[in-house]
C-alpha cells in the first residue's frame, strides 16, 4: 500500500525576517563576535533550534543578513541606462555602508575557511548578479550601448569598488561617488571593446 509523503510544517517567512532584522541590529549595536545565535533567538524571540533549522551556521545566517537579495530592493530598469547605472551604485554603496555590513563584513571573511564557504558568499550574489546582468543586456538590445557588453566584469567593478568606498569610508561625499562611477561603468559599458583593444595595442 502505498502512502503519501509526510509533509512538514510550513517555513514562516515572517519568523525568518524577524530573524534577520535581529541580526543586523546586533551587528550594527554589539558587532560582529557578539552577534550569537542565542543574542539573535533573544532579540528575534526565535528559539535557536529553529533557526538552525533555517541556517546550518552563525555565518550563514550573518551572510543572509548583509548580503541576501531580500536585504536590499534592486533597481528597476527604465529608459535611462546612465541612470539605472547611478541607481545600482547607490544601492551597492549604501548595502556596503550600513552599520550592519560594515560590522560583519571584516569579520564573514576573516572567517572564511574553504572553497565551500566561499562559493556560498558569491551565491548569495547571483540573483542580483543575474538581475543586473539583465539590464545590462536590456541596454544593448535597445542600442542604448554597442553590443555584445562583458556584463560580469562590469558587476564585478560595481561591487567591488562600491564594497571598499563603503567599508572605509561609509556614505561620505556618496553624491560625487556615485555620480563618477556611474559615468566611468557607462563608458566601459558604450566603449568597452574599444578600449581593451587600445590596451592590447598599447602593451604590442
Amino acid at each position: 500500500m502505498e502512502t503519501s509523503p509526510r509533509i512538514g510544517r510550513p517555513r514562516d517567512p515572517g519568523k525568518d525576517h524577524a530573524v534577520l532584522v535581529a541580526a543586523r541590529r546586533l551587528l550594527r549595536e554589539v558587532g560582529y563576535q557578539q552577534t550569537t545565535i542565542s543574542a539573535i533567538a533573544r532579540r528575534s524571540n526565535v528559539s535557536a533550534p529553529a533557526i538552525y533549522r533555517r541556517w546550518p551556521t552563525r555565518e550563514a545566517l550573518l551572510e543572509d543578513a548583509v548580503h541576501g537579495p531580500g536585504a536590499h530592493r534592486l533597481p528597476e530598469a527604465t529608459d535611462d541606462l546612465r541612470a539605472d547605472l547611478a541607481t545600482w551604485v547607490r544601492v551597492f554603496l549604501s548595502r556596503s555602508a550600513s552599520p550592519a555590513a560594515r560590522a560583519g563584513v571584516p569579520g564573514l571573511l576573516a572567517d572564511i575557511r574553504t572553497d565551500a564557504d566561499r562559493a556560498r558568499l558569491l551565491s548569495l550574489q547571483d540573483p542580483v548578479r543575474a538581475a543586473f546582468t539583465a539590464r545590462i543586456e536590456l541596454a544593448a538590445d535597445r542600442g542604448e550601448i554597442p553590443g555584445p557588453v562583458d556584463a560580469a566584469t562590469l558587476f564585478e567593478i560595481l561591487t567591488g569598488t562600491t564594497s571598499i568606498r563603503g567599508l572605509t569610508q561609509g556614505g561620505a561625499g556618496a553624491d560625487a561617488f556615485v555620480a563618477a562611477l556611474a559615468g566611468a561603468l557607462h563608458v566601459l559599458a558604450a566603449h568597452g571593446d574599444e578600449l581593451a583593444v587600445e590596451v592590447k595595442e598599447s602593451e604590442s
